[in-house]
């Protein structure tokens, strides 16, 4: 270990997340190359992802819990647990990811001269209730650096920041998964969703796409992975339809290679995203992608390269593009063929190094 280079990121928690899973697989990286890495969870919770066995991993003994007294005590214990953890381990820099987070570790740290690098997480126009704008406004400044996910981010941190804050470009990096097969191996027509069920991924649309594509494909299912709030909402919608012969529920799928080999079409329907980690997954495995205008694609999806972007939000216009899609198979492997080879550029090994170059730890 490189003791004369310590790292500690601080996330959320270890649940299942974005933020999680993009600190945890540089967490790998990290210790690869050698760095002493420490890991603050802040919210006490059940693990879904996990960090190498030489990382130093703290978590506070107290949880946040509903309830607005239970709220009020838990931020200040929270500032204190990480100003405490920070001073004790004396990291070389910080590296803190998440909009509630990144404000809240550069105000436990004021004062000490650790350099703390911060990232958001979600589009860079969210509308935050109080305080974390004002938190932002105040203390993004102080910060050593910011990563922004895109360019897009990028431009918007610039307009409200101008000059005062260091900001970098880095995306996400791919994890490791086992993808050294031909996607396009299987026969069944499917489509694939992956994401949590809420009003920001819109699998609604998605589902009221379906009935438009079963008409000229009546063969097709749709085969959605994951949890959240809105499950029990689009398991409705699926019988109201009457789809349910078409539509496979998934729930919370741990083998995610196995759901990217079985489908011919990767959908991701988001209204919101920072940077959309599953839309890189399925492309690494040769998938044709389709996503809308609304997120951040630029720096991901060359539209009618190596992946479909559709520019109007409705489902019809979905429909229109994966019909599209179904009937050419040359179309879809062309696709997914150039996918594979733009992703490249979002190898761990590859992100790891340009944040570690970045937070000057190289």
């Amino acid at each position: 270990m490189r003791q004369d280079h310590k790292l500690l990121l601080v996330a959320p928690s270890l649940k299942l997340g974005g933020i999680e899973r993009a600190l945890t697989n540089l967490s790998y990286e990290f210790v690869e190359q050698g760095l002493e890495t420490s890991y603050i969870s802040c919210l006490k919770a059940e693990h879904f992802y996990t960090v190498p066995k030489e990382v130093n991993l703290l978590e506070p003994s107290f949880r946040r819990q509903g309830g607005i007294f239970n709220k009020i005590l838990f931020y200040p214990r929270l500032l204190w647990f990480i100003r405490k953890s920070v001073r004790q381990i004396n990291p070389k820099a910080v590296l803190v990811y998440g909009d509630w987070f990144s404000p809240i570790t550069l105000l436990a740290l004021s004062g000490l001269k650790i350099p703390v690098y911060i990232s958001d997480r979600t589009i860079p126009d969210y509308p935050f209730k109080f305080p974390i704008p004002q938190l932002k406004k105040w203390l993004y400044p102080k910060s050593a650096g910011f990563i922004a996910q895109t360019t897009r981010a990028k431009n918007y941190k610039e307009k409200i920041f101008g000059n005062s804050l260091n900001i970098r470009v880095i995306p996400n990096a791919l994890p490791l998964l086992n993808n050294t097969s031909a996607s396009m191996a299987n026969d069944e027509l499917s489509l694939l969703y992956m994401g949590r069920f809420a009003w920001e991924k819109d699998p609604e649309i998605l589902i009221r796409a379906l009935p438009r594509i079963l008409k000229v494909y009546p063969e097709i299912k749709l085969r959605m992975a994951g949890d959240g709030p809105l499950l029990t909402v689009m398991k409705q919608l699926v019988q109201n339809l009457e789809l349910e012969s078409s539509v496979v529920f998934l729930g919370k799928v741990t083998d995610v290679s196995h759901s990217y080999y079985n489908c011919s079409v990767f959908v991701l329907p988001s209204v919101i995203e920072g940077f959309p980690n599953a839309l890189i997954e399925a492309m690494s495995f040769g998938l044709p992608v389709v996503c809308f205008s609304d997120i951040p694609f630029e720096d991901i999806v060359t539209n009618g390269i190596d992946g479909v972007v559709v520019q109007e939000r409705s489902s019809e216009a979905l429909a229109n593009e994966i019909i599209r899609l179904i009937g050419s198979e040359e179309l879809r492997n062309n696709l997914g063929r150039r996918a594979i080879l733009s992703v490249e550029r979002f190898d761990l090994k590859n992100i790891a190094s340009q944040t570690l170059n970045f937070i000057e730890l190289q």
